[in-house]
């Protein structure tokens, strides 16, 4: 295999053949809930259960993710692909799929994580890794995971 300097573009093209879960982070700040479409979400321990996010600059909920700070991240079913491509948008707009109090989950997720934040950590682009705790876990039974791979979304067994 030939190696080459990868550009952002091929780097991109690498990466929408890597399947992901999609899902929604949120906040809720005096009563408020801000939250975003993440992709980029990965367990990083089991002992203690730490998760990690990658946030673009421009994320709704970065700003209020500071550490100490209680944040959701909802695993959304396959079913809910529409409310992914709500939460993409910079300005979301629809019904709410949060509680009216308590911790911003989104109902009908197929798994959702309490966590607290870590640690903010700054990258070379303009992205933040978001380090969390997970306090506490909810889940669906029955539900299966809204992927995303080829720059779309899917669902298990769709080619």
């Amino acid at each position: 295999m030939d190696r080459h300097p990868i550009q952002a573009r091929d780097f991109k093209e690498i990466l929408s053949h890597w399947a992901t879960t999609v899902t929604i982070v949120a906040i809720r700040e005096a009563g408020q809930v801000h939250a975003t479409t993440v992709s980029s979400f990965a367990p990083v321990s089991a002992d203690p259960p730490l998760i990690v996010v990658s946030l673009g600059a421009n994320a709704q909920v970065l700003p209020w993710l500071e550490p100490g700070v209680s944040f959701t991240v909802s695993l959304l079913a396959d079913d809910q692909q529409r409310l992914a491509s709500v939460f993409a948008d910079s300005y979301p707009v629809g019904p709410s799929p949060f509680p009216d109090d308590g911790d911003p989950v989104v109902q009908g997720a197929m798994t959702a994580l309490i966590c607290t934040v870590r640690e903010v950590i700054a990258t070379e682009s303009d992205a933040r890794l978001v380090l969390g705790r997970v306090e506490s876990v909810s889940r669906t039974e029955g539900k299966l995971p809204l992927l995303y791979h080829r720059r779309g979304y899917r669902k298990l067994g769709e080619d």
